[in-house]
Formats: structure tokens, sequence, C-alpha cells
């Protein structure tokens, strides 16, 4: 744990040379600030109360996107792993949504459904495949002979891949949520730096690029990178806190 610490302090104490080499050869902060104006301008940004309020509201909207992805997405990876017939008809809507550019699905969500919805239905179905295909081959991994054990007893249903199935892919399942938190809240934020609804972080951002406030920017991808490593902290620590109780 500490080795992987130091390895992650290393990590971190690399990129602020290299930012810091950059920042000097380019010398101009308009294209990269320096490491100090950007922790000035994360300062300013954290010393807003409604700046924390705008991120509880972000990680709230992208937990609810999540959970509902999550319960599409096995429902549909169940049915999927009972029947092939229904894995194959589902495929070709899958490889459309994942075919498609992003840029391209929200275009068409601006004007179907207006700039307040269209990110977060994008958000959706970005993240709806990774799961889907995720959970779905998961399943197919599972040990032929505890399938073959489980088969002797009963016939392959929703209580049987509840109750003895997932417990098995328990590992997959809490990875798949940190993987999709990630790409979702990247996903999300561009979806609303383009749909501009108010009170979003997207918002905010296409602000700040129209002032050319570089340093603000990265101060806000700064923060979402916490948000991000911090989420992940906690879905760890309790994904072991879940297998121990098991």
């Amino acid at each position: 744990m500490i080795k992987n610490n130091l390895y992650i302090l290393l990590g971190m104490i690399i990129i602020l040379i290299f930012w810091t080499i950059g920042s000097t050869m380019i010398d101009n902060s308009l294209v990269l600030p320096g490491f100090d104006e950007v922790l000035l301008s994360l300062g300013d940004i954290l010393s807003n109360l409604s700046t924390f309020i705008l991120i509880l509201n972000t990680i709230l909207k992208l937990v609810l996107i999540i959970f509902v992805s999550l319960i599409i997405a096995m429902a549909l990876a169940i049915l999927s792993y009972i029947s092939s017939k229904f894995e194959n008809f589902i495929k070709p809507i899958f490889v459309i949504i994942k075919t498609i550019p992003v840029i391209a699905i929200i275009i068409l969500l601006l004007i179907v459904l207006g700039n307040d919805k269209s990110p977060y239905i994008m958000t959706i179905l970005v993240v709806l495949p990774i799961i889907y295909e995720g959970l779905l081959g998961s399943l197919k991994n599972i040990d032929k002979e505890i399938i073959d054990d489980v088969k002797t007893v009963s016939k392959i249903n929703f209580k049987v891949i509840i109750y003895i199935y997932f417990p098995l892919i328990f590992n997959f399942f809490f990875t798949t949520i940190i993987q999709t938190f990630g790409i979702g809240l990247k996903v999300m934020v561009m979806g609303e730096f383009v749909a501009q609804p108010n009170n979003s972080i997207g918002y905010i951002l296409q602000l700040e690029r129209s002032n050319l406030n570089t340093s603000a920017l990265l101060a806000w991808s700064i923060i979402l990178i916490i948000i991000v490593f911090v989420f992940e902290m906690i879905v760890v620590k309790l994904s072991k806190y879940v297998v121990k109780t098991y």
C-alpha cells in the first residue's frame, strides 16, 4: 500500500516537472499557465460556496445516471445470457450506439429534447453499452463446472443469476462502476459544454473558455480528477466491505 502511494506521488511529481518545463518554454499563460496560476484559480473557485453545490449536483446526477444504466444493463445482460436470440436481436442496437459519434448524438438530442436533458441522456447512451457488454462477458466467463452444478438443481433464470451468478462477479461489478463513473463524468461535462444547461460544470467551462481563462479551465480539470479519485476510493472500500460481508 505504501509502495503504491509512493509511485502515485512519483507520477504526480513527474507531471508537475513536465508541466513547469512546458509552461516555461511556451511562456504564454493563455496556452499553458504555470502551476502557481492554476493553484490561484483553484483557490478562487473553491472559496465559493456555489462551487460545492455545483459539484454535489453533478455527482448526484451522475450517480443517478449510472444507477439507471446499471438496472437497464443488468436486465438486458440477463436476458441475453438466458437467450442467444435476444442477444443477437439487441447486438445491432448497441453497435449503432457505439458507432455514432458522440457529438452527432448530442446534436440530435439537442434538437429533440433541448439543452436541459440531452447531456444526461447522451451519458446513459455512452455508458450503457459498456456496462451491458461487461456484465454479459463476465456472466459468460463463469466457471462451467459451477454452471453445470447449478443446472443439476435448477434451470437458469433471473433468481439463479442474481443470487448465485452475480456474487461470483462482484469484483467486476464494482470495477465497472468505477470505470463508468470516470467515463460518464467526462461525457456528461462534454455534453453540458455543448448544450450549456444552466447550473452545470460544462456551462461554467464554456464561460471560462469564452473569457480565455485557461487557468480556470485547468483548475476545473483538477477538480474533476479529484472527484473521480475520491469516488474510486469510496467504491473500492465499499467493494471490500461487501465481499467480506457476503
